[in-house]
């Protein structure tokens, strides 16, 4: 069995309770495993300083896959970025979404994201319930004047509206004119758009790369479909109990569930406390 040098997890639903908090055991198992010298990467669809508190709590200096893995970087408590790899929407796809859902879905909250930047044209409630859940609030500005000169790179839009549009906001980017993006919903309520390509899988395939591992040495948490290439990718990819059976089918082994000891099950396995 090949010695694990890497872990990786998914945040909401894997690492974080249903309350968006990290279980004692979790940390535990966590700093056990980087204390014997593995390194451990969080992997979401939020921006890198949405997870920066939460690497924080962990007591690791993590490499973040950020957006899905349109970004693979560091961050501090500064903001600033150490980008290592990034794979943004085209500007002028990103002014086509933004276009065509401003102008037939006005009530959708349209958000975009940059680095460690997130931005909106008005702040309601849907861009208020977002901010509770993952620590700071996003910055208001003209985004259709952002994205006529935008300075930064377009890593992530998101949408937010009621369950019957995100479903025909989909369907509209379903189409040939749409190819160079992919659209998934995270939420029933949330609409993700990323540059055709970018996944979990994928960044951390580069990842493994740079830091001249084998995928053998790589074990992976996750609980959604978007973490399925992820857990197949790595040499152990483990499901959530609370993953969609399908999820779980994909993967080679199943731990307990995000309200519960949650990784740290799996992590003691490979990493004995003692040693």
């Amino acid at each position: 069995m090949d010695t694990i040098k890497l872990i990786v997890s998914d945040i909401d639903g894997t690492l974080v309770d249903d309350q968006g908090a990290l279980r004692p055991a979790t940390i535990a198992g966590v700093q056990a495993a980087v204390a014997q010298g593995a390194t451990m990467v969080l992997a979401s669809a939020r921006s890198p300083k949405g997870m920066f508190q939460l690497a924080q709590q962990l007591g690791i200096q993590s490499t973040m896959i950020a957006y899905n893995g349109a970004l693979t970087a560091q961050t501090d408590a500064h903001d600033q970025l150490t980008v290592m790899a990034q794979q943004p929407i085209p500007v002028e796809l990103a002014r086509q979404v933004h276009a065509l859902v401003t102008r037939q879905w006005p009530d959708a909250s349209l958000n975009l994201y940059s680095n460690n930047d997130w931005f909106v044209t008005e702040k309601g409630h849907w861009e208020v319930q977002e901010a509770a859940g993952i620590g700071f609030a996003p910055t208001v500005t003209d985004l259709e004047a952002w994205l006529a000169a935008p300075q930064q790179p377009v890593h992530k839009i998101l949408v937010m509206a009621a369950p019957a549009t995100i479903v025909t906001i989909e369907r509209a980017l379903a189409v040939p004119a749409f190819a160079g993006v992919t659209a998934y919903r995270s939420k029933d309520t949330y609409l993700e758009i990323v540059a055709a390509g970018v996944t979990k899988a994928t960044a951390l395939t580069e990842l493994l790369r740079d830091d001249q591992l084998s995928p053998e040495q790589a074990l992976a948490f996750g609980d959604n479909f978007n973490d399925v290439a992820m857990l197949q990718t790595v040499g152990v990819g483990v499901a959530m109990a609370n993953a969609p059976q399908s999820v779980k089918q994909a993967a080679d082994l199943v731990t307990t569930d995000n309200n519960h000891n949650v990784i740290q099950p799996v992590l003691a396995q490979y990493f004995s406390r003692e040693a």
